[in-house]
C-alpha cells in the first residue's frame, strides 16, 4: 500500500507553481475549436472530468493569435449552495472594456442596475413592467442585444455544471437566436449534470451555426512522459512516467500537482510522495457536501484499495440495500468514485484514494481493515497479498504472518518473483518475529531475491545478519545469498565476494550450500582479480559438483562452470553444454536452465559466435519469462542489445538501451553493458561528449566492479574515438590503460575490440614496438581458444602492423582476411573499418571508400561516413552520397537529422562542422533549416524536441 503524507508546497516547487504547465496532447482538440470559432456564430462545448484540463485548453484557445481581434468575455460558475442568478454571465459582461457606446437598443437599460461597472455607458432603465415573467424576458433580451452590439465576441462560461437554473435559462435563450458575431464556449463536467447534457439540444435555426463537442480524455503514458520532462526541465525515465500514470491516471491537474511536489527533488522513485495540498483540498470539498452514509462508503472503498463490487463495499461499510445504493449514486454523481470495470467502484487515481484514507482516524481505520480481511477471506481464490496487508493494518499479527508467507509461497510457485520478494521483505521489516520465523523467512527471502531486481532487499538482509539468535548455518545461507546480490549490484562487487567468503566458512557443515559460494568465486568475468586467483576456486567447484545431491544446486554448479568455460573460449564448455537438456522438473531448476542458456549466450557473444548467441538468448529469455527469473531476463536483454550493436542492427537501438537502463540502472553488469552500447553508438555518430559520458559509466579504466569484457571494449571504443578526433597521443594513452587492465586480468579473448585499435594507435603514434608486443601477447593469449572474433582481431592487428612496416601486399591480404572474418560473424561496422584500412594505394582508395561510406551510411555511423565522403571530395570523386539530393519539404533531410541530433547534445556549429567534415557556414545553414522545419525559436529548444 502506497504511503503518502500531506505537505505544504516547498520552495523547490514554487518556480514550477508560478509557471504555466506545458499544453501536452491537446493539439487536435485545440485545432477543432479554432476551426469552429473561425466562422461565427458558433457554439463550442468542452467536456471532461475534474482536472482533465478544460480551463487550461480554453485559456490556450483564447490566447491564440487567431482570436486576437475578438472581444473575450469570461465568467465562471461557483460551487455555492445558493448561487447568484445569472452570476457568471454578469461577471463576464461587467468586464466589457471598452463597452459599446453608440446605438444600443433601449432594452439594454434593463442591465443598468445589474452592471454598475459600466452602467454609465448604458441607456436609461426602462419602465417597470410589473410582471416577473415579462421582466425576465426583458432582461434576457437586454443581454442578447448587449452581446450583439459588441461585434466579434467570444463568451466563455466555465464550470457550467455548477450553474444555477436562471443562468441555464438565459444561455438557452441566447442559443435560440444567437447574435451573428458571437461565439459561445461552455466548459463543464458531464458526470455532474443531469442526463449529462448542459443546455438540452444544440440550437436549430435557418442558417448554419458552427457547433462542436470536444471531449477531453486523460493523457497516455507517452504524453505524461513528455509533460514530466518539460515541466521538470530534465528528461525522465519511462519507469518514472509509468509510475506517474499509475499515481495520477494521466489527469493533468493531478499530474501538475505531483510534479510540483517533486520539484527539484529525487526522480528515482515516487513512493512515499506527499499528497499535494490542492489535491487534498479538492477531495475534501467534494466530501464536505455529501451525507454521512456516502462518506462512510467512500472511506470503506479507500480501505479496500481496489475497485470492488457493491456487496463487498457494503460489507466493509456495514451498509446494505437501498442506503448503500443511494450512497454509491451520490459518490458517482459527485465524481468521488467511478465505475470501472462495470459493477466495481473505486477512485479515479490512487492519490484521491489516499486523500480519503488519511481522514480516517486510527480506531476506525483498524476496524475497517478487520472487516475487509474477514470479507476477503471468503473470496475464492483467496487474495493472499491483500489479506496479509489488511491483517497487518487491523492488528491481527498471526493472521498477517500466515497470509504473508502463503502469499509469498504462492507467488514464488507461479514465478511472480517481485510479489514474493515484496511480501517477505515487508514481514521481516515490519514486526517482532521469533527466531524460527526470522530464520525461515529470511532464508526464503534471500533465496527468492536472487531472481529479482530489488536492491533494497540487501538492507533487510544486512539487518537480519546481526541478529545474535540466528544459527550459524542459517546465517551462512543468508550471507551467501546477500553476497550474491551484492555482486550483481553496481559498486559492491568486492563487498559481495567478501560476504561469500565468510559464508563459505559458516557453511562448513553444509557442503552443498558452500559449493555454491565456491562456484561464485570461481567466476572470473567480473572484477580486476586475475584469472590465476579464480583458478583454484574453479578446481574446488569442479570437485564438489559431483558430490552435491540436490538437483537444483547441482544444476546451478554446472551452469556456473559451463558458462565460465564458454566465456573463456574453452571448448570443454561447449561439450558440457551439449550434454544438458532444456527440460526442468521444477521452477527452481527452470531458473537455473534459463540462467545457463543466457550466460552461455553472453560468453558466445564475446567470443564471436553471434548467430548462436542470438538463438540461445531467444530460448533463454522464454524460459526466464516462464519462471519469473527477472534478473536473468535483464542481463539477457542487455546482451541482446549489445549483439544488435555488433551485428549492425542500430535502428532505434539507443532508445531501447535507454528504456532498459531505466529499469536496470542499479544492476551493475546490465547498466555497464548498456552504457557500452550507447557510448559506441554515440562515438560512431561523432557525439563525443555523450559517448564519453556513457563509456566512462562502464567503469573504464578500472575493472574493480564490472565485467572485464565490457570495460576492455569500452576502452577500445575510446581509443577509436580519440583517433577519429586526430588525438593520437591520448589514443595511445588510452590504449596503454586498457591493455594494462587486459594484462592484469589475463583473459585475452575479452580484449578483441581493444587490440586492433590499440595497434592502429601505436602505429600512428610511431610506437611500433608497442604494437608488436601487444600482438604477440594477444596471439599467445588466444591460442587454442574457441573464439572466431579473436582470430578476426588478430588478423586486423597483423595487417595494420604489416602496412606500418611497408609490406603493402601482405597487409592488404591480411586486412582482407580480417574484413571477411568480421563480415562472417557478422560485424559489419568492424568489417567496414578494416576494409577502409586496407585501401593503401591511390588506385583503390576511391572504390573502397565509396563502398565503405555506403556501409557507414546504412548503419548510421555519421562521423565515419562523413570522413569517407570528405576524403572522396578531396580526391575529386564524383560519386554522390546515398543520401541523395531530393527535396524533403517540411521534413528534415538525413543531413539535417544529423545536425539536429548533434544540436541536441549541445554541440556548437564549429563542433558539428568538425564531426561532419562541413564548413561552419554550411552547418549554419543546416541549423537554420532545422529550426525552421521544427518551428523552433532557438537551439536550446531542439534538445526538448529531439528528446520528446
Amino acid at each position: 500500500m502506497l504511503t503518502l503524507r500531506v505537505v505544504e508546497p516547498t520552495a523547490g516547487a514554487s518556480s514550477l507553481r508560478n509557471t504555466p504547465p506545458p499544453l501536452i496532447g491537446r493539439q487536435d482538440e485545440l485545432s477543432a475549436l479554432l476551426d469552429v470559432l473561425a466562422c461565427p456564430p458558433a457554439v463550442v462545448l468542452v467536456e471532461g472530468e475534474a482536472g482533465i484540463g478544460k480551463t487550461r485548453l480554453v485559456s490556450e484557445l483564447l490566447a491564440h493569435p487567431a482570436l486576437s481581434a475578438r472581444r473575450v468575455l469570461s465568467g465562471g460558475c461557483q460551487p455555492m449552495r445558493e448561487p447568484f442568478p445569472y452570476g457568471p454571465v454578469f461577471d463576464a459582461l461587467a468586464a466589457l472594456h471598452p463597452p459599446p457606446r453608440l446605438g444600443l437598443n433601449p432594452v439594454v437599460g434593463a442591465l443598468r442596475g445589474l452592471l454598475p461597472e459600466i452602467a454609465h455607458h448604458l441607456p436609461p432603465v426602462p419602465p417597470a413592467l410589473g410582471d416577473p415573467l415579462a421582466e425576465r424576458h426583458q432582461l434576457f433580451r437586454a443581454v442578447r442585444e448587449l452581446l450583439a452590439s459588441c461585434g466579434p465576441t467570444v463568451l466563455v462560461i466555465d464550470d457550467l455544471h455548477w450553474a444555477d437554473e436562471a443562468t441555464l435559462q438565459l444561455l438557452r435563450f441566447l442559443l435560440c437566436r444567437i447574435p451573428e458575431q458571437l461565439s459561445l464556449v461552455l466548459a463543464y463536467r458531464p458526470e455532474e449534470l443531469p442526463w449529462r447534457v448542459p443546455l438540452g439540444s444544440l440550437p436549430r435555426r435557418g442558417w448554419a451555426i458552427g457547433t462542436t463537442v470536444v471531449r477531453l480524455d486523460a493523457l497516455d503514458q507517452e504524453q505524461v512522459h513528455v509533460m514530466a520532462s518539460r515541466t521538470l526541465g530534465t528528461p525522465v525515465g519511462t519507469e518514472f512516467a509509468r509510475r506517474l500514470v499509475e499515481l495520477t491516471a494521466g489527469i493533468p491537474f493531478v499530474l501538475e500537482e505531483v510534479l510540483r511536489a517533486v520539484g527539484d527533488g529525487e526522480l528515482d522513485s515516487l513512493d512515499g510522495l506527499d499528497v499535494p495540498v490542492p489535491l487534498r483540498a479538492a477531495v475534501a470539498d467534494r466530501l464536505a457536501v455529501l451525507p454521512g452514509t456516502a462518506v462512510r462508503v467512500a472511506k470503506s472503498v479507500a480501505v479496500l484499495d481496489a475497485p470492488s463490487e457493491a456487496r463487498l463495499i457494503g460489507e466493509v461499510a456495514a451498509i446494505r440495500g437501498d442506503r448503500l445504493s443511494i450512497a454509491l449514486q451520490r459518490l458517482l454523481a459527485a465524481g468521488v468514485l467511478r465505475e470501472n470495470p462495470p459493477g466495481h467502484y473505486g477512485f479515479r487515481h490512487s492519490l484521491a484514494r489516499q486523500a480519503v484514507y488519511e481522514v480516517i482516524n486510527g480506531p476506525e481505520r483498524q476496524l475497517l481493515h478487520g472487516r475487509t480481511m474477514r470479507a476477503l477471506s471468503r473470496v475464492r481464490p483467496a487474495p493472499l497479498v491483500r489479506l496479509a496487508e489488511h491483517a497487518k493494518l487491523a492488528g491481527h499479527y498471526q493472521e498477517w504472518l500466515d497470509y504473508a508467507e502463503s502469499a509469498a509461497d504462492h507467488a514464488e510457485s507461479v514465478g511472480d518473483t517481485a510479489v514474493a520478494i515484496e511480501v517477505l521483505q515487508r514481514v521481516l521489516d515490519g514486526g517482532a518475529l521469533d527466531t524460527a520465523d526470522v530464520e525461515r523467512l529470511a532464508v526464503k527471502l534471500s533465496r527468492v531475491a536472487l531472481r529479482g531486481l530489488h536492491r533494497a532487499v540487501t538492507t533487510t538482509l544486512r539487518a537480519i545478519l546481526v541478529d545474535p539468535r540466528l544459527s550459524r548455518p542459517a546465517r551462512g545461507r543468508i550471507r551467501l545469498n546477500l553476497g550474491l546480490l551484492l555482486i550483481r549490484w553496481s559498486g559492491t562487487l568486492q563487498e559481495g565476494r567478501a560476504e561469500v567468503e565468510r559464508a563459505i566458512k559458516d557453511l562448513a557443515g553444509e557442503p552443498e550450500h558452500a559449493a555454491h559460494g565456491i562456484s561464485v568465486l570461481a567466476q572470473p568475468l567480473e572484477g580486476e582479480l586475475p584469472l590465476s586467483w579464480h583458478l583454484p576456486w574453479m578446481e574446488r567447484a569442479r570437485r564438489l559438483a559431483d558430490l552435491v545431491e540436490d538437483p537444483e544446486k547441482r544444476l546451478a554448479l554446472r551452469t556456473d562452470r559451463i558458462a565460465t568455460l564458454v566465456q573463456l573460449g574453452d571448448e570443454e564448455g561447449w561439450r558440457l553444454f551439449e550434454r544438458l537438456t532444456s527440460v526442468a522438473a521444477t521452477t527452481a531448476e527452470q531458473v537455473q536452465l534459463s540462467r545457463l542458456w543466457c550466460n552461455v549466450a553472453d560468453g558466445a557473444s564475446w567470443c564471436g559466435y553471434h548467430e548462436r548467441a542470438a538463438a540461445l538468448l531467444e530460448q533463454g529469455l522464454r524460459m526466464a519469462g516462464d519462471c519469473g527469473a527477472l534478473f536473468v531476463a535483464g542481463t539477457a536483454r542487455s546482451t541482446q542489445l549489445r549483439l544488435d550493436w555488433l551485428t549492425g542492427n542500430w535502428s532505434g537501438l539507443s532508445e531501447l538501451c535507454r528504456r532498459l537502463l531505466d529499469s536496470y540502472q542499479d544492476v551493475g553488469p546490465v547498466a555497464a553493458e548498456l552504457s557500452l552500447v550507447m557510448g559506441s553508438l554515440a562515438a560512431a555518430r561523432g557525439e563525443w561528449e555523450v559517448a564519453e559520458q556513457h563509456l566512462l559509466a562502464t567503469g573504464v579504466p578500472s575493472l574493480a566492479d564490472v565485467a572485464a569484457p565490457v570495460v576492455l571494449s569500452a576502452s577500445g571504443t575510446l581509443v577509436r574515438m580519440r583517433l577519429s578526433a586526430e588525438d593520437v597521443v591520448e589514443a595511445c594513452a588510452e590504449a596503454d590503460r586498457g591493455l594494462a587492465a587486459a594484462r592484469r586480468k589475463g583473459v585475452w579473448v575479452w580484449a578483441c575490440e581493444l587490440v586492433p585499435v590499440a595497434v592502429e594507435a601505436y602505429v600512428r603514434g610511431g610506437r611500433l614496438e608497442s604494437a608488436e608486443q601487444v600482438l604477440a601477447d594477444f596471439e599467445l593469449g588466444v591460442a587454442g581458444r574457441q573464439a572466431p572474433l579473436a582470430q578476426a582481431a588478430l588478423a586486423a592487428g597483423q595487417g595494420l602492423l604489416l602496412a606500418a612496416h611497408g609490406d603493402r601486399q601482405s597487409a592488404v591480404e591480411r586486412l582482407g582476411e580480417a574484413s571477411a572474418a568480421y563480415a562472417a560473424l557478422p560485424m559489419p561496422y568492424a568489417a567496414a573499418w578494416v576494409l577502409e584500412c586496407s585501401a593503401t594505394s591511390a588506385e583503390d582508395q576511391i572504390e573502397v571508400l565509396s563502398s565503405v561510406a555506403d556501409t557507414y551510411d546504412q548503419l548510421g555511423a555519421t562521423r565515419d561516413a562523413a570522413r569517407c565522403r570528405h576524403l572522396l571530395r578531396m580526391w575529386g570523386s564524383g560519386k554522390p552520397s546515398r543520401r541523395g539530393r531530393r527535396g524533403y519539404g517540411d521534413q528534415l533531410s538525413p543531413r539535417e537529422r544529423d545536425v539536429a541530433r548533434l544540436l541536441a547534445t549541445g554541440q556548437t556549429n564549429k563542433e558539428i562542422a568538425d564531426v561532419l567534415f562541413l564548413s561552419p557556414r554550411t552547418v549554419e545553414q543546416h541549423v537554420a533549416r532545422v529550426l525552421h522545419k521544427l518551428n523552433l525559436r532557438s537551439r536550446s529548444e531542439v534538445r526538448a524536441e529531439v528528446l520528446s
